[in-house]
């Protein structure tokens, strides 16, 4: 999911505890280190922090968000098995475990892991959100549905309203035919973020669902000129199709020709 990782991977401002020990220094150092994405240097710091401490959770966990960061899955997997085995009831290490397991497709065993996770902690939107895209991903429109929602409401709640939450609910409700309330949801996302690539993008396919091709054309040269987010080759595809329905055949060639240079070698 774009974006979701950012969520995910945020370092966490912690106070250092009275009498903090030296494993636990070395930790907040390796912390400073994964949010400046000095991820081999935090690894090795957080090697020392272990030498001290194999059984400090939040090295291990941290441990594991380095790892998923440098796609070193396996590393990730032993160090969340590792915090677990000494913390089974740590909430964070839990999610990141299902999360794991999602990013890894294995998605019957993510949605036992981030079912505990959200009986662990329920007023965290992590562990919903991954919840809910596991579900969708299953199949399961409607849990995934009610989980998007609660996501929304969690996030809400903390005044920490995200435009990505709020456009992976609105695509399901596209996908489903509930055009009125992806639209709602479209229009909030843009609200929070206006330059939103992804959000222009969502609001020209629907446009083009609802038959309105000049105002999709519209969205997607939009989208296009905007950074991050969506492939440009999606909204190329888009724009050639709106263009084709508008009868603009140059429009149209200019787009696909656009995407036959991109994916030349």
């Amino acid at each position: 999911m774009r974006g979701a990782c950012l969520i995910v991977f945020a370092a966490a401002a912690l106070a250092q505890p009275p009498g903090a020990s030296p494993a636990y220094r070395l930790y907040e150092q390796a912390n400073a280190l994964f949010t400046a994405q000095k991820l081999p240097q935090c690894l090795a710091t957080l090697d020392e922090a272990l030498g001290l401490d194999p059984k400090l959770v939040p090295a291990l966990t941290l441990k594991a968000k380095a790892a998923m960061g440098m796609n070193r899955f396996d590393l990730a997997r032993q160090s969340l098995n590792q915090a677990l085995a000494a913390e089974p009831d740590a909430w964070y290490a839990r999610f990141l475990s299902g999360f794991l397991y999602h990013l890894e497709n294995e998605l019957r065993l993510a949605l036992p892991e981030l079912e505990r996770a959200r009986k662990l902690n329920p007023r965290d939107p992590r562990s919903a959100l991954y919840l809910g895209l596991t579900q969708e991903s299953l199949g399961r429109t409607a849990e995934a549905m009610a989980l998007y929602q609660e996501t929304i409401r969690l996030e809400e709640a903390a005044g920490k309203a995200q435009a990505e939450t709020l456009l992976t609910c609105a695509r399901l409700l596209l996908l489903l035919g509930r055009l009125e309330e992806c639209a709602q949801l479209i229009d909030r996302a843009l609200r929070l973020e206006p330059d939103s690539r992804d959000a222009r993008y969502e609001r020209a396919r629907l446009l083009l669902k609802r038959g309105d091709a000049s105002g999709a054309a519209r969205e997607g040269e939009h989208a296009l000129r905007l950074a991050g987010g969506v492939a440009e080759r999606q909204i190329r595809y888009l724009l050639v199709r709106a263009y084709q329905a508008l009868g603009e055949e140059k429009l149209a060639a200019r787009h696909a020709a656009a995407l036959r240079a991109a994916e030349k070698p």
